[in-house]
């Protein structure tokens, strides 16, 4: 839902220890700006354990990327997770990050559903450990589809 005056729209659920986060219209400096106050939230804790659900984005700018690349060191810093799902779904999301050469930098899942995540329909990884599971970043679940 894009309510007048705003681009984008967020809407966020928690499964298990695992906070999905689905952004939709553009990712730009007036959706960064909104945003990145949440988004450090959830990332000041504890091993967070984040999706970005990007399916529904159509934009994205150099202040979308930033977000994303911000959202990522913070879960880095803080021995977590971050993973962007439904980038398949989203050309624009997966054209810039083909373009920056941020494309290996994330860890990526074809699907948002939580049945279809790994490590993600159970909550926490089976040993307790909330560091990036070994998928590892960059390895995308989604088809390496040309993009025009």
């Amino acid at each position: 839902m894009v309510e007048q005056g705003r681009s984008y729209a967020s809407r966020e659920h928690v499964v298990g220890a695992t906070t999905v986060v689905e952004l939709s219209g553009e990712m730009d400096i007036l959706a960064t700006t909104a945003l990145t106050a949440r988004l450090d939230e959830i990332t000041g804790a504890r091993c967070p354990d984040l999706v970005l659900d990007m399916r529904h984005v159509t934009f994205i700018d150099c202040c979308g990327m930033s977000m994303l690349c911000r959202t990522r060191r913070r879960v880095e810093a803080k021995a977590g997770r971050l993973r962007l799902a439904g980038v398949a779904d989203s050309p624009s999301v997966l054209r810039l990050l083909r373009l920056t050469g941020l494309l290996p930098a994330f860890d990526l899942c074809l699907d948002p559903d939580p049945d279809a995540i790994p490590g993600l329909a159970g909550g926490t990884r089976p040993d307790g450990d909330c560091r990036p599971g070994p998928e590892g970043a960059g390895r995308p679940a989604a088809p390496d589809t040309a993009v025009a």
